[in-house]
């Protein structure tokens, strides 16, 4: 147990560095752009390359990214119930919705466990980042009444210009076909690929800022608040209810406490809503997320 607590601490310290250097004016947010740059189109990539080459793994499985998207349509019309006009409804739809895998919880699930646990973040995640990346936007334009782009033609878009998604649907067909990358290939990613945990996490650190203000206290906590009880009761329903074995329900329940979806701010400023409220709220529960994920891996990784 206390290696585990330890390894969670020097993820936790790498995030702490991040926002420490951001105080003393070392990063500023061109720095963030540059980092989440370098993430998302170099290293995050390369870690899904390596961690997923070769694996081999039954089709059920593929049932995980089905409850990707089932989780996120949930919390989607748990957005919509919660809201009393169509801005406050489009606002929750976004801000409720979606799980920061690639940049948080990948780092975080593959640094405890191995390439299985791995597999089963990468399947959540296909589905996770098709509503993340789209969907959610979608519908939350519907319920705006915005008029713009239909749900397909951003999807597809989405899709074609996000190089994590396109690594993960590569890798995934070429699972299930049983194809191996070459040697070569793996061996130029993988220095890459060991950068992103680190990176990640820096990334996260220079990213928190946490401004309340009255006025928004409510919408904030109201946000949270939900959000924790809604992964909370689908965790426990994963516990007692999903025919999967426990290394696989281990992985889903820690997921479904990550932080909220990372597109959630830039979808919410599209929409011209509140960005200050927005950023806040996934601030506040990036910090949710790293005491709830380390104490859910110390608890399942010593036989809860």
């Amino acid at each position: 147990m206390m290696e585990t607590i330890a390894k969670a601490g020097i993820l936790v310290s790498f995030i702490l560095c991040g926002y420490i250097l951001k105080q003393m004016r070392l990063f500023s947010r061109q720095s963030f752009n540059t980092i989440s740059t370098i993430v998302f189109n170099i290293t995050l990539p390369a870690a899904i390359i390596v961690n997923l080459n070769g694996v081999h793994f039954e089709n059920r499985l593929l049932f995980i990214s089905v409850l990707a998207i089932v989780f996120n349509f949930i919390f989607i019309g748990l957005g919509y119930m919660l809201g009393k006009d169509k801005i406050e409804k489009s606002f929750y739809m976004l801000n409720l919705n979606g799980f920061n895998i690639g940049n948080f919880a990948l780092p975080f699930v593959s640094y405890f466990f191995d390439s299985a646990a791995v597999l089963i973040v990468c399947l959540f995640d296909a589905g996770n980042s098709i509503m993340c990346l789209g969907v959610a936007y979608g519908l939350a334009c519907c319920v705006r009444g915005h008029e713009g782009e239909n749900i397909l033609h951003l999807l597809c878009r989405s899709v074609l210009s996000s190089v994590p998604v396109l690594s993960y649907i590569v890798m995934i067909l070429l699972a299930i076909f049983s194809v191996k990358l070459p040697a070569s290939l793996i061996n130029w990613a993988s220095i890459p690929a060991s950068a992103n945990t680190f990176l990640s996490m820096l990334m996260i650190g220079v990213a928190l800022g946490v401004s309340l203000k009255k006025d928004f206290v409510h919408i904030i906590f109201t946000d949270i608040g939900i959000r924790f009880i809604g992964s909370a009761a689908i965790a426990t329903g994963i516990y007692f209810l999903l025919d999967y074995p426990m290394d696989i329900k281990r992985v889903l329940m820690i997921l479904l406490f990550s932080p909220i979806a990372g597109m959630a701010c830039y979808y919410t400023a599209k929409l011209k809503g509140n960005i200050e409220v927005a950023a806040c709220i996934s601030s506040l529960y990036i910090l949710v997320s790293i005491v709830m994920m380390s104490t859910l891996i110390i608890m399942l990784s010593h036989g809860m």
